[in-house]
């Protein structure tokens, strides 16, 4: 059975716009790397905290985020890119949190 898997974002105040372009750009990586999941990138301007940023990927299980991130993290070019990417992240936000929800 198939889990979306969410990381809530706490961008820095006026950051939420640079740190979705950042997210889009892991995306494109992604699937340059065989990653095909089904992604969302999900905004929320008018309630609760400023500048959150969600992504939710949809995948069988926990085991198959672990098992492709670490396909791609033996890739040099991969190991590189995200290594420099999280990096950046880092710059962006202040914290984020995980959820993961059955899909029935």
């Amino acid at each position: 059975m198939a889990i979306a898997h969410r990381r809530i974002f706490q961008a820095k105040i006026g950051m939420a716009e640079a740190l979705i372009q950042h997210f889009q750009e892991a995306g494109e990586s992604m699937k340059g790397f065989g990653v095909e999941w089904e992604t969302r990138i999900l905004t929320d301007y008018h309630s609760g905290r400023s500048d959150r940023v969600a992504i939710e990927w949809v995948v069988e299980s926990i085991e198959e985020i672990e098992r492709e991130l670490g396909r791609i993290m033996e890739i040099p070019e991969a190991g590189a890119f995200f290594g420099e990417w999280m990096t950046k992240l880092n710059t962006l936000v202040l914290h984020s949190d995980a959820e993961n929800w059955r899909i029935v």
